[in-house]
């Protein structure tokens, strides 16, 4: 996995050698991201500069040094990602007489640009985030894969336009100021995080999953979707044909899975005690034969700790298994570095055990499956059938209403009117979010809980869960594949129908019955269980946590925003009471406010 770092000038006048020094200070800022090299490149014309860190896992050789020319010298990539089918890409290609120089998928993704221009994303089956620059047209190509697994923030100053993998490589640009934004922290503590293609600090904006952004030379933007998530009930399979989709599922998820074990460096797999990544470790090690080395995380003190499952599961299939027991150690020292580790805020409790997760995997391993999305694309929440059933028995309601209910009660944070009445002018933004997703519950006649795997899908999923484990794994340069976000399985994903998600008694049927394949009842039957700090984690800190809530109100209150409102720090703090939630979000919050380096 790599850091990508752009500047388009517009500014004929402003001197090249102060942007290629903008983009060295950028590279450093990301250089976690990509440890095994660094490069920068300057269009001869001033237009386009980029920059580039990498992490070497596919052609290690100085071949895949980025930035990257085409064959022809036309186009210039810095290219952040893996691409799963790039062989079978790179053998269409070369039908069509193209010839190439590296190993690397960069390439391929530079020739297949090179045919068919922004057509190609359709085709491709990875996790990217890439800057491509056509030196004859002077136009700049900025594209995010579908799901939202690599981020991408861009800003737009005075005659540039500047981007990079992430938000606090933007604070190297000198002439781009930036404040905090009242309508993103409305969003953040209406949903503990900033959805796209918003981010906590205006003008930066997230590129949002499956959209490509186009720069003209002289600055027009031009930003397309070329992929989006939709349930197809026109081709739904209902429970009488479960036996062959199992078996269709089985072959597409096997299938993915080969394709993300390509690696040139050692890989492992995540494990817990959850169907996804008991099922991905399962086909790795029973279906496809592999040697899988496992990581677990579990936590000291709680008795719903996912460690001895995980570690049966891991026997059974045979795995090279370790791991980690979460103890008050570990949570103080994450605790007080959770800012800066953060590229922005996220106030999702299971960043901190992420964080722990990869950075014990990083010792054994340079890439970790997991299996992430699996609750989004097969209904696995534990927050859906109340909601579901509630909304299924009753349509009188108006869809953002439904949008704003299932916030509000199924990923509680702060309460609609604190929020409301600490940010007015704010708030308005959460209402827009509400009504931008009011249309997944407009299609007469579907069931809920369709909308609501379609709505987490393209919000919660890039927003909060696909974010965290990009920036904490990618703080100990681990780099984090994902088999349920291949197309295929998007495809198979979109057309499950409600009886293969849920049978009224356990979610996730389809996937529940593969798994069954390989695993006793007990592990496949085993309720849900988040990954995020449990409450007993909070109990046994809770003298540490009043002292950090203690220092947020102060550290907050001392910023330029909070400053000018007086009033609006105490009412959300009096709202926060005794919810974990919104608790942790604001410490969060405050903590990462305090490893900024400029005055918000």
């Amino acid at each position: 996995m790599c850091g990508i770092a752009g500047y388009l000038n517009f500014n004929p006048a402003r001197a090249p050698e102060a942007i290629q020094a903008t983009i060295a200070r950028m590279n450093r800022r990301i250089a976690h991201r990509g440890p095994d090299d660094r490069g920068q490149w300057a269009d001869p014309d001033n237009l386009c500069h980029l920059g580039h860190t990498r992490l070497s896992v596919l052609d290690l050789s100085a071949a895949g040094h980025q930035p990257m020319h085409s064959a022809d010298g036309r186009y210039v990539i810095s290219f952040n990602g893996e691409i799963y089918n790039y062989r079978n890409l790179r053998q269409q290609l070369e039908k069509l007489g193209h010839q190439f120089r590296t190993g690397t998928d960069t390439e391929v993704i530079l020739a297949g640009f090179a045919v068919d221009g922004v057509d190609f994303f359709t085709v491709v089956d990875g996790m990217f985030a890439l800057a491509i620059f056509d030196r004859e047209t002077g136009i700049t190509t900025l594209a995010r894969d579908r799901a939202g697994e690599k981020p991408l923030y861009y800003a737009a100053g005075e005659g540039f336009l500047a981007f990079a993998s992430e938000l606090r490589a933007l604070l190297e640009v000198e002439d781009l100021p930036v404040t905090l934004s009242e309508p993103a922290l409305a969003l953040y503590f209406t949903l503990r995080y900033v959805p796209d293609p918003d981010t906590i600090l205006a003008p930066v904006k997230k590129l949002e999953p499956g959209c490509v952004l186009q720069v003209t030379r002289d600055g027009r933007q031009s930003l397309n979707r070329y992929y989006s998530f939709e349930i197809d009930q026109a081709h739904e399979v209902g429970p009488d044909k479960l036996g062959k989709y199992v078996d269709t599922l089985e072959e597409a998820l096997s299938e993915a899975l080969t394709d993300r074990l390509n690696a040139d460096v050692p890989l492992g797999a995540f494990l817990s005690s959850g169907v996804d990544s008991a099922l991905a470790c399962a086909l790795l090690a029973k279906k496809l034969g592999k040697t899988v080395k496992t990581f677990t995380i579990g936590f000291e003190g709680d008795p719903g700790s996912e460690h001895i499952a995980a570690r049966d599961i891991a026997t059974r299939l045979g795995t090279e298994h370790r791991e980690h027991i979460f103890g008050a150690a570990d949570f103080d020292r994450i605790c007080g570095d959770i800012g800066k580790l953060l590229d922005e805020p996220n106030g999702d409790r299971s960043c901190v055990p992420t964080y722990l997760l990869a950075e014990f995997t990083r010792q054994h391993v340079t890439v970790a499956i997991s299996g992430d999305a699996g609750d989004e694309l097969f209904g696995g929440y534990s927050r859906y059938p109340a909601f579901a059933v509630a909304y299924d028995r009753d349509r009188s309601g108006r869809a953002p209403a439904m949008v704003q209910t299932y916030i509000e009660r199924g990923l509680p944070v702060f309460a609609a009117d604190a929020v409301r009445e600490a940010l007015p002018q704010g708030y308005e933004a959460v209402l827009d979010f509400y009504d931008r997703y009011a249309s997944v519950f407009m299609h007469l006649g579907r069931p809920a809980l369709h909308s609501l795997r379609q709505l987490d899908f393209r919000t919660y999923l890039p927003g909060a869960v696909l974010a965290k484990v990009d920036r904490m794994s990618m703080q100990h340069a681990l780099e984090v594949r994902t088999p349920f976000l291949s197309p295929r399985m998007l495809g198979l994903a979109a057309r499950a129908g409600l009886g293969l998600c849920w049978n009224g008694k356990m979610q996730k049927l389809a996937l529940r019955h593969l798994l069954a394949r390989y695993l006793p009842a007990p592990h496949v039957q085993a309720p849900k269980k988040g990954f995020g700090m449990p409450p007993s984690v909070f109990f046994n800190n809770q003298p540490r946590l009043e002292q950090e809530l203690r220092l947020a109100h102060r550290r907050l209150s001392e910023t330029r925003f909070f400053s000018a409102r007086p009033g609006a720090l105490d009412r959300l703090f009096r709202a926060a009471g005794n919810g974990i939630n919104a608790i942790w979000a604001t410490i969060v919050l405050a903590k990462w406010v305090d490893s900024v380096e400029r005055p918000l």
